[in-house]
């Protein structure tokens, strides 16, 4: 066995494996090169494959983005027939050189900034991963879940209708995106969401960004918060959101949350879900009617 880079004639074996050894994350040809190929921060050199006679039988999908001490292990998987024999943990140690070597003092699991698939080890379908990250010195970092919602009989609740028309009373403005918005949407994420600026732009360059960007306007025209869906342009997947710390507490979560989920079932868009959440923001979901269907472990190295 041998463990190499990608190359360009790797992906219809490599977009194989992934969907029989990830079977409840499977991937189309189309996810597989605009999520991974075409990712601004894709490396070959981190995308390590498993070779034998010829054959790929494992792969390790390496990442690191903006911060250079902070690499991830987006995905990885080996072909049932070949597991324990020892690959699993040979593609996890090359990898760990190979990131070491660039200057990377820490590994995570998932939960790449960028384009990530998973935020962490889903506890139940591939609940044997984690006591093999355990063995090799991962640590357990948290928890978090998916949630999702059906949106067949939704209706914005009163309270939010109301809270919404109070604050536009007050001067504050809601609506969707439009291409004057660009500037002062930038500047928002620049300040408040710098990670999550990349996502909003593509989402402007697709040309989609009227239909997919809600955003929320303080009396003084300032962009003060947005909610975003089809982020990777799945219709129905939400997130993110969010609200400049100064404005937390004033309701425009909820309200922001509630215009997005309004204008998609205008656009026959009856389910929503998103990868990650944890903590309290749990709670603040399920008071939104959303529920959880995944639950994952976050895991992390020191390298």
């Amino acid at each position: 066995m041998t463990i190499r880079s990608y190359k360009a004639q790797d992906g219809c074996a490599t977009l194989r494996l992934w969907n029989v050894s990830l079977k409840e994350d499977k991937l189309n040809k189309e996810n597989f090169y605009t999520r991974i190929i075409c990712d601004a921060n894709f490396d070959p050199s981190l995308f390590l494959l498993a070779e034998e006679a010829g054959e790929v039988i494992g792969f390790i999908y390496g990442a690191k983005g903006a911060n250079a001490e902070k690499a991830y292990i987006v995905a990885m998987g080996v072909c049932p027939a070949h597991r324990r024999k020892g690959i699993a943990t040979e593609l996890v140690n090359k990898l760990e050189s190979t990131v070491k070597a660039l200057g990377a003092k820490s590994l995570d699991i998932g939960n790449y900034a960028v384009n990530y698939f998973f935020p962490g080890i889903d506890e139940k379908n591939y609940k044997t991963a984690i006591a093999f990250f355990s063995s090799l010195g991962y640590e357990e970092k948290g928890t978090c879940s998916s949630m999702d919602m059906s949106l067949r009989e939704y209706e914005t609740p009163a309270k939010y209708v109301e809270r919404k028309q109070k604050l536009e009373s007050e001067g504050y403005t809601f609506g969707s995106f439009t291409w004057e918005d660009s500037l002062p949407m930038f500047e928002f994420f620049r300040e408040h969401f710098p990670h999550w600026l990349g996502g909003a732009r593509s989402n402007v360059l697709r040309g989609n960004g009227h239909e997919t960007i809600q955003l929320a306007r303080n009396p003084k025209g300032e962009v003060v918060g947005y909610a975003m869906r089809a982020g990777d342009g799945t219709p129905g997947r939400f997130g993110p959101f969010g609200v400049a710390e100064s404005e937390q507490g004033t309701g425009l979560g909820g309200i922001l949350f509630h215009n997005l989920i309004s204008d998609m079932v205008e656009r026959r868009i009856f389910y929503t879900w998103f990868l990650w959440t944890g903590g309290r923001n749990l709670d603040i979901y399920g008071t939104w009617g959303m529920k959880k269907y995944r639950n994952y472990t976050i895991m992390g190295k020191v390298l």
